[in-house]
């Protein structure tokens, strides 16, 4: 028994000192964008406003706090692929009609980003979209930090 204990306790620190080099590798960035829209991030409603965006390089987590609505979201992503690297770092919506759904946000400088999964609701839209008669799906892109500006 003794000897399990000391085994776990041995992966669990090989672990750890392989983990953290990469932690400490990858700084963490905050980013912000005033959104003029209501817009969906997993089945959950969020208010026109202020965000701050933490999506860092690696990490299937990002997350989105409203400076004043007080809420947050954390989204699991999924990592995409561009043939161009972004100069500015975005956040891009799917519309439908007055419904807005966040599907990418994309880190300024580099040309990988993460993919948000569609909704239920979004799904349950798109098909009743696709079903009413052509039309486009809108994709919205609003730029976090300063457009123009790479964010480091």
């Amino acid at each position: 028994m003794k000897q399990h204990i000391v085994r776990f306790l041995h992966a669990g620190c090989l672990c750890l000192a392989v983990s953290l080099p990469s932690a400490f590798a990858q700084p963490s960035q905050m980013l912000t964008v005033d959104l003029p829209f209501a817009f969906q991030v997993n089945n959950k409603q969020l208010p026109a406003g202020k965000y701050q965006v933490k999506a860092e390089a690696g990490h299937a987590v990002v997350l989105l706090r409203g400076v004043d609505c007080k809420q947050a979201v954390l989204s699991l992503t999924t990592p995409i692929d561009s043939k161009k690297t972004r100069g500015d770092s975005t956040l891009v919506f799917s519309r439908y009609g007055d419904r807005y759904f966040l599907s990418q946000i994309w880190v300024g400088g580099s040309n990988s980003g993460r993919g948000l999964s569609a909704s239920a609701a979004e799904r349950e839209l798109a098909q009743r979209w696709a079903k009413s008669g052509p039309k486009p799906t809108t994709e919205v892109v609003a730029f976090l930090g300063q457009p123009g500006v790479p964010n480091k």
